[in-house]
């Protein structure tokens, strides 16, 4: 996209389709617009952070930036006049505005007072209240088809919560999803100061060369393409805007007494090339090139390329690559390398490696799973920790609705999960067979997509816990299974399949009235608390009528 693009003949016809489709005003379709663009949010995320009516205190949109923990004001500008300047009197108007959330107290009064009912809406669902009192930091995003000048750029430079998107930068940030650049024509790396080291694979007109060196940040930076992502067009993905890979990348270019070492810790950038010069002295030139792998590093970089320093340098491999297939599976593999999980973080965790130790000394022949890729003694059955997370999530912390963000168990839900003295390798092992005992009655649900669906057997084992808890003489082998013996806690497993029948057939029913969105209502905490109410009401009733399995008066002796 060019500046020119913004003047407000030309941004008027850009916007004509938003406003005939959505019914917004011509400024808050350019901010949807913005937001879909430049933010690159999803449509419905976009609406959903604008409130641009009347009276809405100077704010024509709130988002809120969890990875950097930011809660991001919007102001919308447009100005008909070609030649337009930003000046400093309508940002200084905004941060104003902005002030009026800098404090719990001041967010609480705007909520009791006269402004725009969708601003308060906005305010309300956005949480804006809990992200000040957590610490988030404000931001005020101005954004406008003018240009920026000498007075904007001054009080810009001065008011740190302050970014101005003006037509220029607007437009910088802007991927055409329909330009047609492609591969870069040439580029040459200054080598002076190190041998490439020159490297082959394959022989004959299948043989690739690959150049391999540590490139200084402040060359890359001047690399066509990285403004507007035509450089990285031949990549599986753009560079993710502000996520948190970025802003650890853009915290090493602060700290330029780390520059020398941040070599040691990044991955490297992937250039293919469709070819390479490298007869000049000190010199490697490449034609016809893209970058693969290393778009958010290099986005970061030029983001922030008055902080660089000669010292900052990674690892650059140039790929002259000729034969398109193998430039896809090249692009693909580099994109494509095992991810670190929150499960492998806590791997070696001191909780995780008692439990495996304690399970290799219990009875029984289990194996504790900690770390992907583990192999078990043979004989043994396999309990892996990120199942049985999920599991004591649902039938100890009675949060099913949680289960399939299995980054929870590792993260936020830790401690409560595994952090407990009641969580032994005995109570790991029960709460595994409770689960095989589940899955053994969930065909009997004629739903059978549902049956299925990973959320309705940690709702399943939810309404069992509830179950087994409620009654007097199972609450205590709840707590401390060890205390049955294998003989009466194989009598323990087959009561609570023989209950579990009949819970399926009370959950069928319930699935059969009318819209049921078991989807929807297996995430909500209300809708699957109510859901496992009527379950247990409607089972009472037949455990009362003689015509349900119970544990009333059962005696393990």
């Amino acid at each position: 996209m060019e500046a020119s693009d913004l003047e407000y003949a030309a941004l008027k016809v850009l916007l004509k389709p938003i406003e005939e489709r959505t019914g917004l005003g011509e400024s808050a379709a350019f901010l949807n617009w913005f937001l879909r663009n430049v933010y690159r949010l999803e449509d419905t995320e976009a609406r959903d952070a604008i409130c641009d009516h009347g009276n809405d205190k100077g704010i024509d949109g709130i988002f809120i930036d969890h990875n950097n923990e930011e809660i991001h004001f919007f102001q919308s500008k447009i100005k008909q006049a070609p030649n337009g300047k930003v000046g400093d009197v309508g940002p200084k108007n905004f941060i104003a505005s902005v002030q009026q959330f800098d404090q719990v107290d001041k967010v609480a009064s705007l909520l009791a007072g006269n402004a725009d009912v969708d601003l308060k809406r906005l305010v309300v669902r956005t949480g804006v209240a809990e992200m000040v009192s957590n610490g988030y930091a404000l931001v005020g995003i101005y954004v406008t088809n003018e240009s920026n000048n000498a007075d904007s750029i001054e009080y810009a430079n001065i008011t740190p919560a302050l970014r101005i998107f003006d037509r220029a930068e607007i437009a910088s940030k802007v991927i055409d999803i329909d330009a047609t650049e492609g591969q870069k024509q040439s580029f040459t790396f200054d080598t002076s100061y190190v041998a490439p080291m020159a490297m082959q694979s394959g022989a004959g007109k299948s043989a690739t060369s690959m150049y391999v060196f540590p490139a200084r940040a402040l060359q890359l930076v001047h690399m066509d393409g990285i403004s507007d992502g035509t450089l990285f067009r031949a990549n599986v993905r753009y560079t993710l805007g502000n996520t948190a890979v970025n802003k650890s990348i853009r915290q090493s270019i602060a700290e330029k007494s780390s520059h020398g070492d941040f070599v040691l810790f990044h991955n490297g950038i992937i250039i293919l090339c469709a070819e390479v010069d490298d007869s000049v002295v000190g010199e490697l030139t490449i034609k016809n090139y893209s970058v693969v792998n290393g778009a958010q590093s290099l986005t970061s970089f030029y983001a922030t390329k008055a902080k660089l320093t000669d010292d900052l340098r990674v690892i650059v491999r140039v790929i002259m690559v000729q034969d398109e297939e193998l430039a896809k599976t090249i692009t693909h593999n580099s994109n494509n390398q095992n991810a670190i999980r929150p499960r492998d973080l806590r791997s070696n965790h001191a909780i995780m490696l008692r439990l495996q130790k304690e399970m290799d000394s219990a009875p029984g022949s289990h194996f504790f799973e900690i770390k992907r890729g583990e192999v078990a003694p043979p004989g043994t059955t396999v309990i892996t920790n990120d199942e049985v997370g999920r599991a004591l999530l649902a039938f100890d912390l009675k949060e099913p609705w949680l289960a399939h963000q299995v980054y929870k168990v590792f993260d936020e839900k830790y401690a409560d999960i595994f952090g407990r003295p009641e969580v032994t390798a005995s109570r790991v092992v029960f709460v595994h067979r409770l689960v095989q005992t589940v899955d053994a009655a969930l065909p009997g649900l004629k739903n059978k997509p549902m049956g299925s669906y990973t959320l309705t057997r940690y709702f399943v084992l939810y309404v069992l816990a509830r179950i087994l808890r409620a009654n007097e003489a199972t609450k205590q082998y709840v707590a401390a299974p060890s205390l049955l013996t294998e003989a009466q806690m194989a009598d323990f497993l087959t009561k609570c399949g023989e209950i579990l029948k009949t819970v399926v057939v009370d959950l069928s029913y319930e699935a059969s009235e009318g819209e049921f969105d078991y989807k929807s209502i297996l995430k909500s905490p209300n809708q699957s608390t109510d859901l496992a109410g009527r379950v247990l009401a409607s089972y009472e009733k037949d455990v009362a009528r003689g015509k349900a399995e119970s544990f009333n008066g059962w005696d393990p002796s």
